[in-house]
Parts: C-alpha cells; sequence; structure tokens
C-alpha cells in the first residue's frame, strides 16, 4: 500500500512539475510570450474551450472586450493571436501579394472533412484543390444555371403565397433553408431533393437542423479532433446514445457516399452545359489521389453545408431587417416596381444588380448578418509579419472576425443600425473594403458568385410578389447573432423569422 501511494505522489509531483515548466515557458520563453493578453490564455486552452464549448460559442465576444483591455493585437491562446483593425485585414488576408496563407491545423480539425478544400492546411494544396473548382462556381457558370434558381425561387413563392389562404403564420427560415438547399444540391449533384415544394417547408427544416447540429458541435471537435472518427466507428445505434447531434450527419454523409459512388460508375449525367462537382473532380487530370471516394465526399459535404448555411443565415436575416424597417420597406418596393412592372417580369442577375437601392440593402445585409464570423486563421509559412511595432514569427496563427470589422464604429457609425443608405454615399467603395463577409485573399469563398445570384433573385422575387408583415418574432430574442459556431447563429432559443402573407 506505501508502495501504492509513493507512486502515485511521484506521479502527481512529475506531473505538476511539468504543467509548471510548461506555463513557464508559454509565459516567459516562447515566441509570442512578447505579445500582450490574459496570462491565463496564454497558458492553456481551456480558456478558450470556456467560452467556446461551456458558454457556447462566445469567445469572439470575449475577444472583443480582451482588445478592449490590451489593444489592437493580442495573444488569445498558447499559439494564435488575433488582431482587431480593419487597416491590417488585406495584410492579413488578401492576394498573392501577401504570400503564402496556410489554415491552422488545429482550427481546421472543426471542420470533420480533412480532405476538403476549405479543411486543406497548406497554402499550395489548397491553391490545387480550388483550382480543381474554380471554372465551376466562375460567374459564367452561375450564369448559365440561372434559369435553375430562378425556377426553385418562383416556386419557393409560390408555396409561401398558400399561406395567404389559410392566414396562419409561417417560418419563412424554413422557405430559405429549403431553396438554398435545392439549389447548392441542384447545382452540385444535378438532382435536389425539392425542398421548397415540400409541406410547409419540411424538407429544408430537416437539413437546416443537421448543419446546424453541425457547426454547435464545432467547437468541441476542435478540442478534441478524435471524437467525429470515434463516433463514426460505432454502430449507428450506439452513437446516437452517446451523441444524438451526430445522427444527421452520418446520414447526410452516406447521402453524398452514395451520390459519389454512382458517379464513379457513371450513372449521373450533367446538362450538357453543367457537370456536377463530382464529374468535375472525377475527370480532370490531377493526381488519383485527389480522386478517391472519401476526398469526392468530403468536398461534397462542405460545398453543400457552406452553400446552404451561410446564404439561408444572410436572407433570414436581410429579410427581417427590411419587413422591421418600414422606410426601406418602402423605397425598396417603389425601386422593385419601377424595374418590375408586372410581378411576372423577370430580370437576370446582371440587372438586378444594377438597381442601387437593391444593392445598398444587400450590402448592409451582408454587414449585419457577417457571412462565416469565426476568426479564419491564416499562417505565414515564411515570413515575419510587420505590425504596430510587433514582429508576428512565421508559422503563427492569425485571426480577424468579420464581426468585429462589420461592427468598428470608426468605418460604419451606429453600427447597430441597419442603414442601407450608408452604401449610397460618395464614400461607398472605402466601406466596401471593410466587408469581408466571404473573406478575401486566396482562401476567400469560392461560392459567392452562387450565393449573390441566389440572392438577387430571392430579394427581387419576395419584395415585388409577395406582401409580407412579422408576426411574433424580435430581433434580440429571434435574429440577433449570439453565438459563433463558425457560421453567425442566433439564440438557441429562437423561432426563426415567422411572417404572415397579406
Amino acid at each position: 500500500m506505501e508502495v501504492s501511494k509513493t507512486a502515485i505522489l511521484l506521479f502527481l509531483t512529475a506531473y505538476l512539475c511539468y504543467c509548471a515548466s510548461i506555463a513557464f515557458y508559454r509565459l516567459y520563453l516562447h515566441p509570442l510570450a512578447k505579445f500582450p493578453g490574459p496570462r491565463l490564455a496564454a497558458v492553456t486552452l481551456w480558456y478558450e474551450f470556456y467560452y467556446d464549448v461551456v458558454l457556447r460559442g462566445r469567445y469572439t465576444w470575449k475577444i472583443d472586450e480582451l482588445h478592449n483591455e490590451y489593444g489592437p493585437i493580442i495573444r488569445i491562446n498558447p499559439y494564435e493571436l488575433h488582431i482587431r483593425d480593419p487597416s491590417a485585414y488585406d495584410k492579413i488576408y488578401a492576394g498573392y501579394s501577401a504570400g503564402k496563407r496556410d489554415k491552422w491545423h488545429w482550427s481546421a480539425k472543426m471542420f470533420t472533412i480533412p480532405t476538403s478544400m476549405i479543411a486543406t492546411v497548406p497554402h499550395d494544396h489548397h491553391r490545387l484543390r480550388r483550382g480543381l473548382l474554380s471554372s465551376y462556381f466562375s460567374t459564367r457558370s452561375v450564369t448559365a444555371l440561372e434559369p435553375m434558381i430562378r425556377s426553385a425561387v418562383n416556386r419557393m413563392c409560390t408555396n409561401i403565397q398558400k399561406y395567404h389562404e389559410t392566414g396562419q403564420p409561417m417560418r419563412i427560415s424554413d422557405a430559405f433553408a429549403s431553396l438554398t438547399m435545392d439549389v447548392i444540391t441542384e447545382y452540385t449533384f444535378s438532382s435536389s431533393y425539392h425542398c421548397v415544394d415540400s409541406k410547409d417547408f419540411e424538407g429544408g427544416l430537416r437539413f437546416a437542423a443537421s448543419f446546424k447540429a453541425a457547426t454547435q458541435s464545432s467547437h468541441l471537435v476542435k478540442q478534441f479532433g478524435w471524437l467525429i472518427p470515434m463516433l463514426k466507428s460505432m454502430p449507428l445505434w450506439l452513437a446516437k446514445l452517446v451523441f444524438p447531434p451526430i445522427v444527421p450527419l452520418i446520414e447526410f454523409e452516406l447521402e453524398i457516399t452514395d451520390q459519389v459512388l454512382r458517379t464513379q460508375r457513371d450513372e449521373i449525367k450533367g446538362s450538357d452545359m453543367h457537370l456536377t462537382v463530382f464529374q468535375e473532380l472525377w475527370q480532370s487530370d490531377c493526381d488519383p489521389s485527389e480522386k478517391t471516394t472519401q476526398r469526392l465526399v468530403n468536398e461534397g459535404q462542405s460545398i453543400v453545408a457552406a452553400g446552404m448555411l451561410t446564404t439561408h443565415h444572410f436572407l433570414e436575416t436581410t429579410t427581417f431587417l427590411i419587413l422591421s424597417h418600414p422606410e426601406v420597406l418602402e423605397k425598396l418596393r417603389k425601386e422593385l416596381i419601377e424595374a418590375m412592372p408586372t410581378p411576372e417580369t423577370e430580370l437576370s442577375v446582371a440587372q438586378i444588380e444594377k438597381l442601387p437601392y437593391l444593392a445598398a440593402v444587400i450590402k448592409e445585409g451582408h454587414r449585419k448578418s457577417y457571412g462565416v464570423m469565426h476568426r479564419l486563421q491564416r499562417v505565414d509559412p515564411e515570413k515575419t509579419i510587420e505590425y504596430n511595432g510587433f514582429a508576428i514569427p512565421p508559422g503563427t496563427p492569425v485571426g480577424m472576425s468579420s464581426k468585429l470589422m462589420h461592427d468598428d464604429p470608426s468605418i460604419f457609425p451606429e453600427p447597430e443600425k441597419f442603414e442601407p443608405e450608408r452604401f449610397l454615399r460618395s464614400d461607398v467603395e472605402r466601406l466596401d473594403r471593410y466587408l469581408v463577409h466571404f473573406s478575401k485573399g486566396t482562401r476567400m469563398c469560392i461560392g459567392l458568385n452562387l450565393a449573390n445570384a441566389e440572392i438577387c433573385l430571392a430579394l427581387s422575387s419576395i419584395f415585388r410578389r409577395l406582401d409580407l408583415e412579422l408576426y411574433e418574432t424580435t430581433w434580440k430574442e429571434d435574429v440577433e447573432t449570439a453565438h459563433d459556431f463558425f457560421a453567425a447563429t442566433p439564440r438557441q432559443t429562437s423561432k426563426g423569422v415567422r411572417v404572415l402573407v397579406k
């Protein structure tokens, strides 16, 4: 007994000495020791764990408070720096002139799709994978598929109009989830789930719940990268018992896998003008390692989730803001009626983009909905980055948040207000520089052209064809961003944006 007690004591002593030596190194000898920030955050990742896992995606708000205390550049965990300074964004993110930009391997784990483009860490490997899909998401490719997007929008509006007959309120959030899911799956697989045609848009609701479950577990997965692979290795009934949110993700992965296998067997045919994403990759002249089943499945998962979540969030947030500001709604309707004399008038995306007030509304909607709000860390693997008197060592992950950019009062005065007019003033080009909802640089969102087409066609159709009124929906309880789950997310108790169709 004495021997076992002694062994336990020696083990605990050794462990405490190890922890103390790690803490001493990180506080005084680490390359980031000279950067300001809370000492506890510099010592351990448990500081971030508390705000993002225990408090559910709240570290972004805490980081904002820390900047108020420590300045524009701070150390937010043992390995990572964060900057709150709009003028620094291009230095960290933008263009090949900024040099190579890797992802941070630790943060990339939160996607649980390691072979996808979005989770690819090395700059050169990401560039190769992005190049394989760049023509697929080009302006020309999206323009060719406008009729498909328009058809989905028209069917969504027709389904919404049915609520006028019943007089019952509806969750327009589910309609937007259905629209974005149908468009991205039709665009990607040449077949959709026809969510916009489902009763009460329940098809979109199902997928939105699945993807939200994935994003809400992202911070936990980042801290414990082995969690999802372990759960996927279990029988489905056991995984459901241990961690219920994993089930819809596994089921969706199985659906994507079926699409990939059918493509590999040449059972799926794209249109004459448009191959599916899997056909693009399968037929590309690239290394066979880029065409494995798991690689294609991961890419399909990332494209569908990214294509659905952020555009869905933009549409529900911006629709609420328009309907809750009568003066904005009146100006927008007047412009749309002039441009589209009858509700059946169809404009191309290029024509819609030229409507100045709608363009301003869309920009302000992007500002208020943030896009991806997580601090997309970038790593310069080769060069020191000079900023504000500090030399950031090569290999250091540095991040910035779209929320802190878009809410900066020095760029956007009274940022809490929804004010499209700010993008109609003479300094609009300067303001455009600070909208980073799609990020910037070599890793900016590849699907921005598709998202823009959906947004233009959806908003112009809804506010030209439908007369909507908010129903028991408030900004604070149902719409305001309250969690950073990689994507901007309202409160857990949100009931979505509900409307009456008048």
